[in-house]
């Protein structure tokens, strides 16, 4: 067996132990909130001032196991990311940037990310999509999609605000540089507010620019990361 045949074996050796280690660290937070799911989709329900019905038997149950699973993606975030840096670390020995506080970065800009989704974005953009509705039209919400709509748009900006971290590793990996990035500065708003559409519960511009103003943000400090990497290329 070659050395790069070896390698391979290597990296897909570590990545189904972080396959594997993530998805029993999932199964036992799911187990440990489920429990509790009830209660926090009662919360969110009263947080985010709907009502919320079920349309067919088993649509209770999908829902607090949906609720669970969310959860438990949730709490076991720091522990995933922890074991991908540790894979990352070592299948990339040579490249320096992936030390422990990236992992801690990473989960500060996961949380910092889903903790504004849930309590501003989404109180605001489903709030706008209810006041379409009046004494004739009443929102009747099904539960489960409740559930599956604010889980999605929760970890979608949660992920959404990794934008510097990622950019700061495609940088290490000489993918990306400093003046391209500067030089697609507007191709970059043009994408950021794609992706603001996209994401967000309602196209008006309130809330697109509740995530596309921090997503510009990010990608600006992102463009100061991959500066001070680039320094640092040079001067060592």
């Amino acid at each position: 067996m070659g050395m790069n045949q070896a390698m391979l074996m290597g990296i897909l050796g570590d990545a189904r132990r972080f396959l594997a280690q993530s998805l029993l660290s999932v199964l036992l937070c799911t187990a440990a909130v489920f429990p509790f799911s009830n209660d926090f989709t009662r919360y969110m329900a009263r947080r985010i001032q709907v009502e919320l019905y079920w349309f067919s038997l088993p649509e209770v149950l999908f829902a607090t196991v949906q609720t669970a699973l969310y959860s438990g993606l949730f709490l076991s975030a720091p522990i995933i990311i922890f074991l991908l840096w540790r894979m990352l670390r070592r299948t990339f020995r040579e490249v320096p940037v992936f030390r422990l506080r990236l992992a801690f970065c990473a989960v500060l800009l996961f949380y910092v990310g889903t903790l504004f989704s849930f309590f501003v974005v989404l109180p605001s953009g489903i709030g706008f999509l209810l006041s379409y509705g009046n004494e004739a039209v009443k929102a009747m919400i099904s539960i489960q999609r409740f559930v599956v709509f604010c889980g999605a748009m929760i970890f979608a900006f949660g992920l959404a605000f990794e934008l510097p971290l990622t950019l700061l590793l495609l940088a290490k990996a000489k993918i990306v540089k400093l003046s391209v990035l500067r030089r697609t500065r507007r191709y970059a708003i043009l994408l950021i507010a794609i992706a603001a559409a996209a994401i967000t519960p309602t196209p008006d511009l309130f809330n697109m620019s509740l995530l596309g103003v921090p997503l510009y943000i990010l990608y600006e400090v992102g463009i100061i990361l991959v500066r001070l990497e680039e320094r640092n290329r040079i001067s060592a």
